[in-house]
């Protein structure tokens, strides 16, 4: 089975789809499922060369990001031709798209429509983009509304990564909808606490509005003078960084909140997230968050906005869903949290069976074969 996979980001990029991209290319030839070719836009990439790695192949179109995180390509260049003409070539059996808000999936659709190749079409959202400037959200709902409602209709297949997804993306389209969860590959960790009377407090993710993490602050401010203790760490990067300090820095709480940036993905597992009590998730929107998933299975207690398909991750006592947007409803979260401080872990070999990286590939492969026949 050859599926060509066209996405907007590809790593080193740092961001979700791209790493759920990534995961999958590497995953499907592991587990001998087929070939795999990625189709990605230049922005983020370290050249323009094409490249091959883990078994896979990636190959590049020029491109610039026209507005922040949305990435233009430039379609009148030699190369772009040459992209097209090798996709051709490697005559994929399947077109994959990923986010359709992105130009990344319009150009995908618009090959497999030429080349009469079944298209699955992975969806990560779970609602029209919230958290931006009005210009931005104009552009976004126009282009949902159009290119968007084109890139759904489609596809043969549409695949949801939560259930929380699918009632959004039937207001746009009847193709057949399947949910598959992402499938993560996390090792057996041990918690490690430096200080067994500290709490530590975390976030991971992108510094941008619609993260939330400016309501986690406000929140976190209020927790300190009655857990003196207490430390909040902020892990990731982003253009609202700048914003985020001045925040801290106007509470007057510097000493108690530290801004980590950009960490790997080792140091994350191995390190951040066991040495956690408490991870929180202030996000505005998601569609299914992996660092909520990553933290249950490093066996840190979870709060987390009930947004996207955030609540269907786990029943336990050790995840506490909170209204999103919501400075009181986070903070009574974290005190709920607090309060639990010593049940680590009730999630985890659940968290581990249903997000299993073998069934989720596995799942794919079926659908392909289906699609094939």
């Amino acid at each position: 089975m050859r599926v060509a996979q066209f996405v907007p980001y590809f790593p080193p990029h740092k961001g979700g789809v791209e790493t759920v991209a990534e995961e999958f290319s590497k995953y499907f030839i592991s587990e001998k499922c087929g070939e795999v070719l990625n189709v990605t836009f230049s922005v983020g990439q370290k050249s323009l060369q094409s490249y091959q790695q883990d078994g896979y192949k990636v190959l590049i179109i020029p491109a610039f990001d026209i507005i922040s995180n949305y990435p233009f390509p430039k379609f009148w260049t030699k190369q772009f031709r040459s992209v097209l003409k090798q996709v051709k070539n490697r005559d994929p059996d399947i077109i994959q798209t990923h986010t359709r808000f992105f130009l990344s999936t319009f150009i995908g659709g618009i090959c497999a429509k030429l080349r009469k190749k079944k298209r699955v079409h992975i969806e990560h959202g779970s609602g029209l983009v919230k958290g931006l400037i009005w210009r931005k959200s104009l552009f976004a709902n126009i282009y949902d509304y159009t290119f968007g409602k084109l890139c759904f209709s489609g596809a043969d297949q549409i695949v949801a990564i939560s259930q929380g997804n699918i009632p959004f993306i039937k207001k746009f389209s009847k193709t057949p909808i399947e949910v598959i969860y992402r499938g993560l590959d996390f090792p057996e960790i041990k918690r490690k606490k430096q200080n067994s009377d500290s709490i530590s407090l975390g976030f991971i993710g992108r510094l941008v509005n619609l993260k939330g993490v400016d309501v986690l602050i406000s929140a976190f401010a209020d927790l300190i003078d009655d857990y003196p203790d207490i430390h909040l760490q902020i892990i990731g990067d982003g253009v609202e960084r700048q914003n985020l300090e001045k925040q801290v820095q106007s509470l007057n709480i510097q000493d108690k909140v530290s801004f980590l940036g950009y960490q790997d993905k080792n140091t994350l597992q191995n390190q951040i997230l066991p040495s956690l009590d408490i991870f929180v998730n202030p996000s505005l929107q998601e569609g299914l968050p992996t660092t909520v998933i990553e933290a249950l299975l490093a066996k840190c207690i979870v709060v987390a906005t009930d947004v996207g398909g955030t609540k269907e991750i786990s029943d336990n006592s050790d995840f506490i869903l909170v209204q999103p947007a919501s400075r009181d409803s986070l903070l009574s979260g974290i005190r709920k949290a607090l309060a639990q401080l010593g049940s680590h872990g009730l999630s985890a070999d659940m968290v581990r069976e249903k997000f299993s990286r073998k069934k989720r590939i596995l799942q794919y492969a079926n659908i392909y074969k289906l699609l094939c026949k």
